[in-house]
């Protein structure tokens, strides 16, 4: 059993869900008071809102997707340790990347990366193969 990577999992999917909630409904209303004063100017302005629309949704269901695996990584499952691997290296090459872009580590998205890592540890360090019987 992997109950310490199982744990870790899911206190990244909380996390995520719960990143939703500010990101969809603070967030998407300030982007929206961005076009409005018109410093998002119009050829930007509705992909912007779509792109936001976009993060928002993926969020809660990436953080929705490692609750239907957090119990499969607790059982040792190859599959979902796989997923799991994916999302994590998703999570760390996103934070990575905002972290180049805004040209500082500790950016207000750095924590994306640190989620990353933390799921990267709970399906390798913490990870223990289910047993072949």
């Amino acid at each position: 059993m992997n109950k310490v990577s199982y744990y870790l999992v899911l206190v990244v999917a909380i996390l995520t869900c719960l990143q939703f909630i500010p990101h969809a409904f603070l967030g998407y209303p300030a982007i929206l008071e961005h076009v409005s004063k018109g410093e998002i100017q119009e050829p930007a302005a509705q992909g912007v809102q779509m792109i936001w629309i976009y993060s928002s949704i993926m969020m809660l269901l990436s953080g929705i997707w490692m609750f239907f695996i957090a119990k499969s990584i607790k059982m040792g499952e190859h599959l979902a340790r796989l997923q799991g691997l994916f999302i994590s290296i998703g999570l760390i090459a996103f934070g990575l990347s905002c972290s180049y872009i805004a040209q500082e580590v500790f950016n207000h998205l750095f924590f994306f990366t640190v989620e990353g890592i933390l799921l990267l540890l709970s399906v390798t360090v913490f990870y223990k193969r289910k047993s072949q019987d």
